[in-house]
């Protein structure tokens, strides 16, 4: 008999304090720290070591930042009910304040991170991506997909689009972002990093550009 699809759904929760409370399987990050180590990348560091080195046997995978129920207000009991109600999606999309952002999330990311278009459209061409508004605004990685989906979307999508960034467009993905996160001492204490340069911003919008390409069965929260 099948198990029961919560039961077959690896959820992580990334850290970067041992003392941060998470619901899910803590992924402690804090180890990287430098930008040797690609602390730029911040938490696509955990993708890829997770697709790559993690033995996923669940159907399901989900990979969050400690900040998933409090950006969402959505806690482990009504995440995986939502699991259970609505089985055999091939992505379930967690963005609680997406509809502010449908039809303008790359026009708003642009606004807030001046630059952003010409590099994004630009590496998405190379992806042979097809670019426009997408239906589905997904951040910070708030979603769970098919562990054979995320596979793909890390090893065809994400991997090559860092290849890219770190060749190609090195010059303009190291521009200051602009965003305002930690202060320059904590940013340069945790990163080794003067400002926030444009990679993770990039990457984190390919995941929305992506499945606008695909045809695959979402459920959005």
């Amino acid at each position: 008999m099948k198990k029961n699809l919560v039961m077959e759904t690896k959820i992580y929760s990334i850290v970067y304090d041992k003392n941060q409370i998470v619901e899910y399987e803590k992924y402690d990050n804090s180890h990287i720290k430098t930008i040797e180590q690609k602390s730029y990348l911040f938490e696509y560091n955990v993708l890829i070591d997770v697709i790559d080195n993690h033995n996923i046997t669940e159907d399901y995978l989900g990979i969050f930042s400690y900040k998933f129920p409090i950006k969402t207000g959505l806690f482990k009991k009504k995440l995986l009910k939502i699991l259970k109600d609505s089985p055999n999606k091939d992505i379930y999309i967690f963005c609680t304040n997406s509809n502010k952002l449908k039809g303008k999330y790359l026009s708003f990311t642009e606004k807030v991170h001046p630059g952003f278009v010409e590099l994004f459209t630009a590496l998405c061409n190379d992806l042979n991506l097809k670019v426009k508004e997408p239906k589905y605004v997904v951040y910070s990685n708030f979603f769970i997909a098919r562990t054979d989906i995320y596979k793909e979307y890390v090893n065809n999508i994400i991997k090559p689009a860092i290849e890219l960034l770190e060749t190609k467009y090195k010059e303009q993905v190291w521009k200051d972002s602009k965003y305002q996160g930690l202060g320059k001492e904590k940013l340069k204490q945790c990163t080794g990093l003067d400002y926030y340069p444009f990679h993770t911003f990039i990457l984190e919008r390919l995941f929305s550009i992506w499945i606008e390409n695909k045809n695959y069965k979402i459920y959005e929260y």
